[in-house]
């Protein structure tokens, strides 16, 4: 090369020792459009484009310096370094091991290919090349940082701890140092010296992203879920494409109960880094809280895609997928999940909800048996004991309840609540149980919608929000009907939130013309439906589900409202901070026993339950048409098989004793159930025949059978409810057994507000006796009925006008007392 040109390679060099990349570049090019294959100016070149960040530029005049003179140790290096930065450890560690070879290769780069080594997960080849590195430059920090990242990766945190140490104290505010003591206290899982070391790498250098993102983690780690927050916003704030941190975000936002602005992050964070799996995973986590089913199954599926053997994934798969009602493919997911985890609980539950909507409660029940053996889960035992209910097997029920009445102190989320309405409990210990599960369910979202204030209201009519999965052929729709209808309409507005299956019934037709606005949010997530209704911008939404299966109770938890109001759907309370009020009367909740509900209660002046006098009744059949002896006592109840109990049956038998030819007529609930009553009745000395089962019919057959019972008999401890007034409706008397629950006193609230006090009782043997006089004194018996028949007209039971007025007053002091009138 000629002189002038040396002299050019030498100004090239000068620039580029003095900053000027730019001025470098030209010099080189202009150096290589004479002489193209000049290694020195290629390799200068290459190194101009590494300073500007420009890796993939510096390739070609690089790997042009190493073919032109393949012993050239800066190219070498340099184009290792360059693969370095672009991720392609291999090939960096291919030119850095020849440029190593090479005599008199300097420590930079031994550091590099241990780097590149440790990249490729070969931490005893790493740890060879840093030390090489290491005792050719002992007082280099670098070094020390890396060889200390390898044998940190090795296990060692001990010697590790040692090496970042070292490169602190040979370079007191090396951020990295720092950073990377903070993550070996992470792993060990030492928060505080965690935290301090984040912050102090933050401080060194306060655009150091990783740092501030582990900051965030440990303080989420600590609870502090505000402070964790700030830090992966301000991650993104200087990164704004770090995966890691908007999935550390979305998290938070989650656990704060924040989901729908979880999901976004979740979603922003897999359009930055689509394989992402923990984004995968806490974006389904956030669409099974936002009810987002179908979007929740896609994203398992990809978690599962990419680890196969995921227990997590695939139990919420199998879940999704029954919410969605894809059964089949659900059944297939909850038994893959079994296989790869037999000892977690949702794929139990799961196939035992398959087998209940197919109708065979029995397979349901035994499954539900297997997951309990299986598991030991609480959920499980729960549903198992729920289950042996509803089939009335009373000797494996006797011996679950025990087993889960010791567990329910610590059963915080695993027991619905519904399920202990019919078992031997107290007020006080539903109450308990009913608030460790909203609380367990729901705290985390109702803590971010706190109670809002009432606002000043621009709409002259109260608005008043009706909120249920029930809008259709359900005792709940029976009942609320013509209140709906009788509304004041220039007083009131009225909305109805159905989430339920439309059914093309009269009844959804009769619903849907009572009420001004009726909006059908059945397949709304959460975060469409909660500002649909926001947006109605209601005085008082009355929820009509409660703890009652298909509730949506993460809807409530939002605040939908500021007057959240509990009525008719669940004899019990909520134990929610989110439901405001419950609307009893006088004897469903005396004054005295206020204190086991969470809610402030509301009386109205008769019965909690309204009536629909536009229930029609169809004529009835002969008793042999309904399969009944004539010229005998028929004794009944319709009430599900759950609510019957060992105590109240073995009443019936002995009624049955004591009144010749007499027989029970009863639900024919499901097949399982009848096999067992009918067994139970034949222990007890009853011949099969004296039990009669009703196949379940129309409202207005199922009121006509009435006319030919002579006595309902109610439940306990979870009486009779609808049914309660059905029988009074159709003419029939009721012998009422009442405790100290709310579930056990609607017979009674009922009883008295149909002016017939004197068939309520409060202890078995009490109501074995009323029922026995009422079956053998006639005139009794008769004179009851007629009182019965005639007060259909003057009882407040029956005035759905007078209910409704008072419903509104209540209504209208609510409003006002939130306004501050």
């Amino acid at each position: 090369m000629s002189a002038a040109l040396n002299r050019k390679l030498h100004q090239a060099r000068e620039r580029l020792q003095g900053g000027d990349a730019a001025g470098a570049q030209s010099l080189c090019k202009e150096i290589l459009a004479h002489a193209p294959r000049n290694p020195d100016a290629l390799c200068l070149l290459g190194i101009t484009y590494l300073m500007a960040g420009h890796a993939r530029d510096a390739l070609p005049p690089l790997g042009q310096a190493v073919a032109a003179q393949p012993r050239h140790g800066a190219a070498l290096e340099n184009l290792g370094l360059a693969h370095l930065m672009l991720g392609e450890f291999a090939a960096a560690e291919r030119a850095l091991h020849s440029a190593a070879a090479l005599p008199g290769a300097p420590a930079s780069v031994f550091m590099r290919l241990g780097v590149a080594m440790l990249n490729q997960g070969r931490h005893a080849g790493a740890q060879s090349a840093l030390q090489r590195a290491l005792d050719l430059d002992p007082h280099n920090p670098e070094i020390h940082l890396n060889l200390g990242q390898v044998l940190g990766g090795s296990g060692n945190a001990a010697a590790a701890t040692q090496q970042f140490e070292m490169a602190l104290r040979l370079a007191p505010g090396h951020a990295d140092a720092m950073y990377n003591l903070g993550v070996l206290s992470l792993s060990a899982d030492d928060l505080e010296p965690a935290r301090k070391w984040f912050e102090r790498a933050t401080q060194h250098a306060p655009r150091h992203v990783d740092a501030v993102v582990n900051l965030g983690v440990v303080l989420q780690k600590q609870l502090n879920l505000d402070e964790a927050r700030a830090c992966f916003t301000r991650a993104l704030a200087i990164e704004p494409r770090h995966a890691q941190a908007r999935n550390n975000l979305a998290h938070v936002l989650a656990l704060q109960g924040e989901s729908a602005a979880a999901r976004e992050q979740y979603l922003a964070a897999l359009r930055d880094a689509p394989g992402l799996l923990d984004a995968h995973e806490g974006l389904a986590a956030a669409c099974f809280a936002l009810g987002r089913y179908k979007e929740a199954i896609g994203n398992l599926r990809e978690v599962l895609r990419a680890e196969p053997a995921h227990r997590g994934a695939a139990n919420a798969l199998a879940e999704a997928l029954f919410q969605t009602g894809e059964l089949a493919e659900a059944e297939v997911a909850a038994r893959r999940a079994i296989a790869l985890d037999p000892s977690a609980a949702g794929p139990y539950s799961v196939l035992a909800e398959i087998h209940s909507v197919r109708g065979e409660i029995d397979q349901a029940v035994a499954m539900l048996e297997t997951g309990v053996g299986n598991t030991g889960a609480d959920s499980l035992l729960g549903t198992f004991t729920f289950g042996l209910r509803r089939l009335c097997a009373w000797e494996k029920w006797q011996a679950a309840w025990q087993r889960l009445a010791a567990a329910l102190d610590r059963s915080t989320a695993q027991v619905s609540p519904f399920s202990l309405l019919c078992e031997p409990t107290t007020a006080a210990q539903q109450l308990a149980h009913a608030r460790r599960w909203s609380s367990a369910q729901f705290g985390a979202i109702a803590s971010g919608h706190d109670a809002r204030a009432a606002p000043p209201r621009n709409h002259a009519r109260l608005r008043i929000g009706y909120f249920s999965s029930d809008f259709y052929e359900h005792a709940t729709a029976y009942l609320l009907a013509e209140v709906l209808e009788l509304h004041d309409r220039n007083r009131f507005e009225i909305f109805a939130y159905a989430y339920g299956p439309d059914d093309n019934s009269p009844m959804r037709a009769r619903l849907r013309a009572a009420c001004e606005h009726f909006v059908d949010i059945a397949h709304d997530p959460d975060d469409i439906a909660a500002p649909r209704i926001y947006a109605d911008d209601l005085d008082i939404l009355v929820d009509l589900k409660g703890h009652t299966m298909g509730a949506r109770g993460a809807l409530l938890a939002r605040r939908l409202c500021p007057i959240q109001v509990s009525w008719i759907g669940y004899p019990g309370t909520m134990g929610a901070e989110f439901i405001d009020y419950l609307i009893a009367d006088p004897f469903v909740i005396p004054p005295a026993q206020e204190s086991a509900y969470a809610e402030r209660v509301l009386r109205l002046p008769h019965c909690y339950q309204p009536n629909d006098r536009k229930r029609a009744i169809a004529a009835p059949l002969t008793r042999a048409a309904y399969a009944l002896p004539d010229n005998v006592f028929v004794f009944c109840c319709f009430n599900q098989a759950y609510k019957i109990t060992p105590e109240v049956f073995a009443v019936w038998m002995r009624l049955l004793l004591e009144t010749p030819g007499s027989v029970l007529w009863l639900l024919a609930d499901n097949p399982w159930a009848t096999d067992n009553l009918l067994r139970a009745a034949q222990a007890l000395g009853i011949a099969r025949e004296r039990l009669v089962f009703a196949p379940k019919a129309p409202l207005a057959e199922h009121l006509a059978r009435y006319a030919a019972a002579d006595l309902a008999l109610d439940t306990f401890p979870y009486g009779s409810h609808t049914t309660a007034s059905d029988a009074l409706w159709a003419g029939c008397l009721l012998v009422g057994l009442c405790g100290e629950t709310f579930a056990s006193r609607v017979s009674g609230s009922i009883l008295a507000a149909c002016d017939l006090p004197e068939l309520i009782t409060y202890t078995i043997e009490d109501y074995a006796r009323l029922a026995q006089r009422l079956a053998t004194d006639r005139p009794l018996r008769d004179g009851m009925r007629a009182r019965l028949v005639a007060g259909k007209e003057t009882s407040p039971l029956f005035d759905s006008a007078a209910f409704t007025r008072d419903l509104e007053e209540l209504y209208s002091k609510l409003a006002q007392h939130a306004l501050g009138h």
